[in-house]
């Protein structure tokens, strides 16, 4: 049994059991009086163990429990409650020592005689944790749109826009020569017309990397055809749909194909690879692979953590198997509707 006091009536037992918040009853000595089993579970100790002990010893931080002490005190003394009726974020201790994150609710029980305090406490270490990789995911999201940005003026800079400077230039020199030297005038026109042929070429490459015409216009099957057709290793499409989907779903899925065979391609050692996407329900599946020497982890590189970040944007999850020497399997789950 691990409920100390034995005259609690036989429903508020069984809640107690049941629960799976942590409930600890302490007395106005600041001893444990009931110790639920998700206590057990969460702190360590057993609640034979825990009764009669003083609560701060078993589950409050050694840095805090002065603290602690004190606040009851200064309540039994008369003065106004800090925690009670409230729900807070706290550390608390397990038995080995490890401290964690945890919301603290405080009542004070009504019943006649010396007060008693119930806690009931929940491990929030979970939250934390997600909260803690929700923001960071923003910050590589907010830092890959700079970098996206600072690229993409690099690319202008360096590629199309030089050639639109020469082609200026040619254009402004042929103006010149017009009547005097008109087969000069000819070659230059020729020339301008390659500049410009080139630097229009450079512009659709660019475009291509931020939204490809070919999803705009045809969707996913023609779309991952081109991908397959530009990968460096042999890539057979399996399945892939001809409906027309979500923008974000299209676009989140096109890249999903076009970064495993990235990385197929510069990684992997595959000597082939394989593109399913089917929609099931409201679920769009995606799967890529490969016969690799495998190894690849989720996060450990920029690419799949911003595929990551990309993913779960929608709402979508990302999965990763890729036993070493087996080869890599990559699968999203987008939701993509009725």
């Amino acid at each position: 049994m691990t409920i100390v006091d034995t005259d609690l009536p036989e429903r508020y037992r069984a809640l107690l059991l049941a629960a799976l918040d942590c409930v600890v009853t302490m007395d106005h000595r600041g001893s444990v009086v009931e110790w639920n089993p998700a206590a057990e579970r969460t702190f360590g100790w057993s609640a034979a163990e825990a009764a009669g002990r003083e609560m701060a010893e078993l589950i409050v931080p050694p840095s805090l429990r002065e603290r602690h002490r004190a606040g009851l005190a200064r309540y039994l003394a008369g003065g106004e409650p800090v925690v009670l009726d409230r729900r807070v974020e706290i550390t608390a201790m397990r038995r080995d020592g490890t401290e964690f994150p945890c919301e603290l609710t405080i009542t004070r029980s009504t019943q006649p005689g010396a007060p008693l305090f119930v806690g009931y406490l929940r491990d929030i270490t979970e939250r934390h944790t997600a909260e803690a990789e929700l923001h960071a995911s923003r910050a590589r999201i907010v830092t890959a749109a700079d970098d996206a940005r600072r690229r993409l003026e690099r690319d202008l800079h360096d590629g199309a826009q030089q050639h639109l400077v020469g082609l200026a230039m040619t254009l402004r020199l042929a103006r010149r020569k017009l009547f005097d030297d008109p087969a000069f005038v000819a070659e230059l026109l020729d020339e301008a017309i390659g500049d410009l042929s080139t630097a229009t070429g450079e512009l659709r490459e660019l475009a291509r990397g931020l939204h490809p015409a070919v999803l705009t216009e045809g969707g996913l099957q023609p779309a991952l055809t081109s991908l397959a057709k530009r990968a460096g290793v042999p890539v057979a499409i399996l399945a892939a749909p001809d409906e027309r989907l979500e923008p974000t779903v299209e676009i989140t899925a096109y890249f999903v194909v076009a970064e495993a065979l990235t990385n197929v391609a510069r990684y992997a050692e595959a000597s082939s690879a394989e593109v399913r996407v089917q929609r099931v329900g409201g679920v769009l599946h995606v799967e890529v692979r490969d016969d690799g020497r495998g190894g690849a982890e989720l996060g450990a590189g920029s690419g799949l953590r911003g595929l990551l970040d990309r993913v779960s944007a929608i709402g979508g999850t990302l999965f990763v198997e890729s036993p070493e020497g087996v080869g890599t399997l990559l699968r999203a789950e987008l939701p993509c509707g009725s």
